[in-house]
C-alpha cells in the first residue's frame, strides 16, 4: 500500500478525522512557472513592440497638408528673360583693320550713324582702278551715243537740205515753164530743170526710206547704249560700296549692344561686330521642361506680376529644338510692355495650360521629389502614426498634385521632412506638438 493512499486517521472516542495533505514546492514546479513567466513576457513584448519597419519621428521635423476636392490649376511655372522685340546684327561687309572707333556698347544710335572706319590699302587701289576703268567705258559709251546722235542729225539735215532743194527746183521749174508757155524758152531749155526736179524727188525718197530702215537701228543702239550705261554706273556704285564698307554704319535705330571693337584689331569680311536692339520694345525668352512640349502652342496666355503690377503675356513661338531636357518658347506682352524693364531681367510667369477641373488635390512638396508621386505618408485619423501608401499622381504645378487615387479628401499626409526615412513603412510620431 503506497505511503500517499491514506487520507484519514482514528480520533479518540472511534470517529474517524479527515487529514489534508500539504502541498510541498519541487524542481520540477520551479521549472514549470519559470518557463509560465517567461512565455508571458515574451508574448507581452511581443504585443507592445513597433512593428517591422516602424520609425519614430519628431513631429517637428515634419509639414503636413491635407488632401482636399478643389479646382486643379492647370499652369506651369516660367522665369523669362527679358530680350528685345527686334534685333538687327551687324556684320563686317569686308575685311581690313579698324582705324577709328565712333561709338560705344550702350549707346543710342540712329540708323545710318558711323559707329567705326576700317583701313584696307589694298582695297582702297583696287577700287580706285576699278572707278577709273567703268569711267573709261562710260566715256567711250557716251561717245558712242554722241556719234548715234550725230548720224541721226546729219541724216535729218540731209533730208532737209533735199527737201529744199526740191522745193527750189520746183520754183526753178515753175517759171521755166511759164516762160515755155509764152514760146520764150524751147522744150530744151526746160528739160534740165525737169530732171533737177526728178532727181530731188528720187533723193528726198530715198533718204526717207533710209530714214524709216535706219530709225529701228538707232533706237536700238541707243537702248543699248543706255542699258550700257546703266549698268556702268551700276557698277560704279558697287565698286564706290566697296570704299563705303570700310565704314561700319547703325543698321537701324535703337540701342548699340555687343560692340567691342577696339583701335588696330583686324576684321575679317562677315565677323560678327555688334548689334541693334530695338529701344523700349520687348519680348520674353522661356525655357521650359520638354515634359510640357507637347501642350505648348501659339497663342497660350500666362500672367504674371511686374514692379506690383499685374501684366499679361501670350505664346507667340513655341521652338521644336530641345536641348538639355528644355523647350524654348517666346512671349509677346499683351498692350504695352511694362515700364522699365531692362534687357536679361528676369520675370516669373504662370503659363495656362488649361482652364480649372475639379479634382482631388493634395499639396505640393518635397514629398513629390522623394517619392515621385508614387506613394505618400499618411496620417492616421488619430495623428500618433503615418502609413507608407501607394498613391497614382497625375498633373502637377508648384502648388498643386493632381491625386488619381490612393488618397481621398479630408486626409493629411507628410509633405515635407520624411526624405531620410524614406523607406520605412509606418513613422510612429512622437512629440508634444503632435498635428
Amino acid at each position: 500500500m503506497s505511503r500517499f493512499a491514506s487520507t484519514s486517521s482514528i480520533a479518540p472516542g472511534g470517529m474517524d478525522r479527515h487529514v489534508e495533505r500539504r502541498w510541498r514546492l519541487t524542481p520540477a514546479r520551479l521549472w514549470a512557472a519559470g518557463l509560465a513567466v517567461l512565455a508571458g513576457a515574451g508574448l507581452l513584448a511581443w504585443g507592445l513592440s513597433p512593428k517591422a519597419g516602424t520609425v519614430d519621428v519628431d513631429a517637428a521635423t515634419l509639414s503636413f497638408g491635407e488632401v482636399v476636392r478643389a479646382p486643379y490649376l492647370d499652369y506651369a511655372p516660367l522665369r523669362a528673360e527679358v530680350a528685345p522685340a527686334e534685333t538687327t546684327f551687324i556684320a563686317a561687309e569686308t575685311s581690313g583693320r579698324v582705324e577709328a572707333v565712333l561709338a560705344a556698347d550702350g549707346d543710342l544710335v540712329a540708323a545710318g550713324q558711323e559707329l567705326a572706319r576700317l583701313s584696307n590699302p589694298q582695297l582702297s587701289l583696287e577700287v580706285t582702278s576699278r572707278e577709273a576703268d567703268i569711267a573709261a567705258r562710260l566715256s567711250e559709251n557716251t561717245g558712242r551715243l554722241m556719234s548715234l546722235k550725230g548720224a541721226e542729225e546729219s541724216r535729218e539735215q540731209a533730208l532737209a537740205d533735199t527737201a529744199h532743194a526740191l522745193s527750189r527746183a520746183r520754183q526753178d521749174l515753175d517759171r521755166r515753164q511759164i516762160l515755155l508757155a509764152k514760146a520764150m524758152l524751147s522744150p530744151s531749155a526746160v528739160q534740165p530743170y525737169l530732171e533737177e526736179v526728178d532727181y530731188q524727188k528720187d533723193r528726198l525718197a530715198t533718204l526717207r526710206a533710209a530714214q524709216r530702215s535706219d530709225a529701228a537701228f538707232y533706237a536700238e543702239q541707243r537702248a543699248q547704249a543706255a542699258r550700257s550705261a546703266q549698268d556702268l554706273r551700276r557698277s560704279l556704285e558697287e565698286t564706290r560700296a566697296g570704299r563705303s564698307a570700310l565704314v561700319v554704319r547703325a543698321p537701324t535705330a535703337g540701342r548699340l549692344t555687343a560692340f567691342d571693337l577696339k583701335p588696330g584689331q583686324a576684321v575679317r569680311m562677315g565677323d560678327p561686330l555688334g548689334q541693334v536692339d530695338a529701344e523700349g520694345a520687348y519680348k520674353l525668352r522661356a525655357k521650359l521642361d520638354e515634359f510640357y512640349l507637347p501642350r505648348l502652342s501659339v497663342g497660350q496666355s500666362a500672367q504674371a506680376t511686374v514692379r506690383d503690377h499685374a501684366v499679361s503675356a501670350r505664346v507667340t513661338k513655341v521652338f521644336p529644338q530641345i536641348a538639355e531636357g528644355r523647350a524654348t518658347l517666346e512671349l509677346a506682352f499683351d498692350g504695352a510692355a511694362p515700364g522699365g524693364l531692362r534687357r536679361g531681367e528676369t520675370i516669373d510667369l504662370r503659363l495656362s495650360l488649361g482652364r480649372p477641373q475639379a479634382a482631388v488635390i493634395a499639396p505640393s512638396g518635397a514629398w513629390l521629389n522623394d517619392t515621385g508621386g508614387a506613394w505618400a505618408f499618411v496620417l492616421t485619423a488619430d495623428g500618433k502614426q503615418a502609413e507608407r501608401r501607394a498613391i497614382v499622381a497625375g498633373r502637377r504645378n508648384p502648388e498643386q498634385v493632381e491625386v488619381l487615387s490612393g488618397l481621398r479628401p479630408g486626409e493629411r499626409i507628410v509633405t515635407a521632412g520624411a526624405q531620410d526615412v524614406a523607406k520605412a513603412k509606418i513613422l510612429r510620431i512622437r512629440s508634444k506638438g503632435r498635428p
